[in-house]
């Protein structure tokens, strides 16, 4: 039949057990081989010829913007605006200073600013009370006054660990945490 056939005898476990493989002449590989050469060959040459009109079309487009940037300062030139003062840079400074001014002296969280979400947004920023009170407790943990005490325990040890002094966080945060803890645990087992 044009295939190789091999019968072996095996043990398995206690009996003795006849196994057959069957394996494909190397005459009869010729056909499938060149088929999937010749598929691999044509798929690379279309991935090549979509780069180059990738390519031709950047090109083209990277131009026109560039000749339509040129026309819009020819114009501003013609118009008297002029170009290289950088009236621009100036007004997004004033914006900025505006801001500021607005702000009254407030932090503002960058994050919320570069990535527009609130990060850290629910943790204390500070101003600690003489006698820390279970506000400001669960202020400082992130967590409500009566909070389950796993979820206390949880913050504690999440806010611990960015705080720690031995890998540079400072002990009065470190013991404020504490603080923080003890006094919202205080009489909740």
């Amino acid at each position: 039949y044009g295939a190789a056939c091999n019968i072996s005898l095996c043990r398995d476990g206690g009996n003795l057990v006849r196994r057959q493989y069957h394996t494909t002449l190397p005459t009869e590989r010729g056909l499938p081989v060149a088929m999937l050469t010749f598929g691999a060959v044509a798929a690379t040459a279309k991935a090549g010829q979509y780069a180059v009109q990738g390519y031709n079309e950047w090109r083209r487009a990277s131009e026109e913007a560039e000749q339509a940037a040129q026309k819009e300062k020819e114009e501003r030139v013609a118009q008297g605006i002029d170009v290289d003062t950088g009236d621009e840079d100036k007004s997004a400074e004033k914006e900025q200073s505006q801001q500021a001014q607005k702000n009254d002296g407030k932090r503002e969280n960058i994050f919320a600013s570069f990535f527009n979400i609130s990060v850290g947004a629910k943790y204390y920023e500070g101003g600690f009370e003489e006698q820390m009170t279970r506000k400001e407790a669960a202020l400082i943990l992130g967590v409500r006054e009566s909070s389950a005490s796993k979820r206390i325990k949880e913050a504690h040890r999440k806010l611990l660990i960015l705080n720690h002094p031995d890998t540079g966080g400072s002990t009065y945060m470190a013991g404020k945490i504490n603080e923080a803890k003890e006094l919202l645990l205080k009489g909740k087992k």
